[in-house]
């Protein structure tokens, strides 16, 4: 029994070391946006979306 909860948190930890690859987090640039006292307008939000035509 001790064997199986060895496997699954090796498993476990794997998975934690592949969906976690510095390398594609690296290649995802983050875009800022301007914020208070940026000097820039900030652009209102979008509108809601229409209510649903029932």
């Amino acid at each position: 029994m001790k064997k199986i909860y060895i496997v699954v948190f090796t498993i476990i930890l794997n998975s934690v070391f592949i969906s976690c690859d510095p390398q594609d987090l690296s290649e995802n640039e983050v875009e800022l946006q301007a914020c208070c006292g940026d000097g820039g307008d900030i652009p209102p939000p979008p509108p809601p979306p229409d209510p649903p035509v029932s």
